[in-house]
């Protein structure tokens, strides 16, 4: 299931279903507000976006954001919903959301870390395909102050580019070629979905990952889960992104990534353009890729928007 591609004119709407907004992040967001303008963009805010609950330890509670998701769906005027942050409490929204009112009205939904688990699940449940992309916001170094993630919200989000390019230096790990859906991206959050209906089916698909101030052991221990849950004999191939701080001496999360999956023997490339403090591609989870490792190269396939 595919949502619209963004024109002039469309509006997006904001919500928090995970770490609830704090007053330092609001330049940031009237930020990247500006520069959808830029897009002839309009944003409008979920109805909970600024509040807090004490007794969810500062988030509003989960059927609130649960009801922001569902109101974005259902609103015929918004066009896409994006997601302003991760954080960890996601998942408590799964059992809420009308996957009915989804399915209905299909729109552009991205974000990235905790917001994966979301990505995933609307994508298990309604073929949605979703995109895991920057947050909303804009300062203090983050994913949208780089042109690259600039020139691709455009290209991907609007003109439906299936290109993937480099922003820096792509590294083979392991060579080979593969064809499968695209599906991540942070372990934890796809751990989190781990033994329920969300978990997604990995069979034939090629798995992207990045890391979020991990380390050899941490990341270790995610990667062993992972094949206890039988991904590994079920994938074709892996894409490692950015490991933002990534707390080790001597050796680099790829690698750790590499010596881990060495006995499946598929292709494993690492690239640049996802991730936290990163360039973002804006990757359509779901849609069908090629990846080359062999030869440094990730494309798009099949269409992921209408």
């Amino acid at each position: 299931m595919l949502a619209k591609a963004l024109k002039s004119g469309d509006t997006i709407g904001i919500i928090a279903p995970s770490k609830p907004f704090s007053e330092e992040k609001q330049f940031e967001l009237d930020n990247f507000i500006e520069y959808m303008k830029i897009h002839d963009i309009d944003v409008l805010l979920s109805e909970h976006f600024y509040s807090q609950e004490e007794r969810d330890i500062g988030s509003v509670s989960a059927e609130k954001r649960a009801a922001d998701i569902n109101a974005m769906f259902a609103d015929k005027n918004i066009d896409a919903i994006w997601c302003f942050q991760g954080g960890d409490p996601a998942n408590q929204t799964l059992d809420l959301i009308d996957y009915d009112v989804v399915k209905n009205n299909p729109k552009l939904f991205l974000g990235k870390s905790d917001i994966d688990v979301l990505l995933l699940a609307l994508n298990k449940i309604t073929n949605l395909v979703t995109f895991h992309t920057c947050d909303t916001k804009i300062g203090s170094n983050r994913e949208m102050d780089f042109d690259y993630t600039k020139k691709w919200f455009k290209e991907r989000l609007f003109e439906k580019s299936k290109a993937v390019e480099p922003s820096g230096e792509w590294i083979c790990v392991n060579e080979g070629e593969a064809e499968g859906r695209l599906l991540g991206c942070n372990p934890i959050s796809i751990l989190k979905l781990a033994g329920t209906k969300y978990f997604p089916d990995f069979t034939d698909s090629i798995l992207f990952v990045e890391t979020y101030k991990s380390n050899p052991r941490e990341t270790r221990v995610h990667l062993t889960q992972l094949e206890q849950a039988g991904v590994f004999d079920k994938i074709k191939g892996v894409v490692v992104g950015n490991n933002f701080e990534f707390f080790s001496e001597g050796i680099k999360a790829e690698e750790v990534i590499r010596d881990f999956l060495i006995k499946y023997n598929f292709p494993i490339l690492k690239v640049n353009e996802f991730g936290h403090y990163q360039p973002h591609a804006f990757l359509p989870i779901g849609a069908k890729i090629k990846l080359d490792a062999t030869n440094k190269a990730v494309d798009i396939i099949e269409d992921f928007l209408n």
